[in-house]
């Protein structure tokens, strides 16, 4: 038996996803943005809410950015790069607060590969912030 959304009222819970590692190596990587050897999945997006895994290849990075109204969530499931000042490879967790710059540099020689969730702190649609991007990665 399959496991039944409550009624909430709310309209941002979604519905059940469940999705394999065959149907997961399935789904195509998507360039980011312009930045050259990075490639990112969109799992799952709700609004301004996103989850998804981000590829570096080896010897690239992710250039430096911050997101000014969200937390940034990382987990590394494969591979290493420097995060924040601080190697690390697979199995590291770096959380990022809402305005502090990163970046994905020094990639290791098997790339680096990371689950990552974005998740808004607040939404001011009046605001035009060039620093902050509308893609969240």
């Amino acid at each position: 038996m399959s496991p039944q959304p409550v009624d909430s009222g709310r309209d941002d819970l979604g519905k059940v996803l469940v999705t394999t590692a065959a149907d997961l190596a399935d789904l195509p990587w998507e360039p980011l943005r312009d930045i050259p050897g990075a490639a990112h999945k969109v799992l799952w997006q709700h609004g301004a809410t996103v989850i998804g895994l981000i590829r570096v290849e080896a010897g690239m990075s992710k250039p430096e950015h911050s997101h000014h109204g969200a937390h940034h969530h990382m987990f590394i499931t494969h591979g290493s790069c420097v995060m924040l000042g601080t190697r690390v490879d697979e199995g590291s967790y770096v959380y990022v607060p809402p305005g502090v710059p990163h970046a994905v540099d020094e990639v290791g020689p098997d790339g680096v590969e990371f689950f990552y969730t974005h998740r808004p702190v607040e939404v001011d649609h009046d605001r035009h912030d060039h620093d902050s991007h509308a893609h969240p990665v």
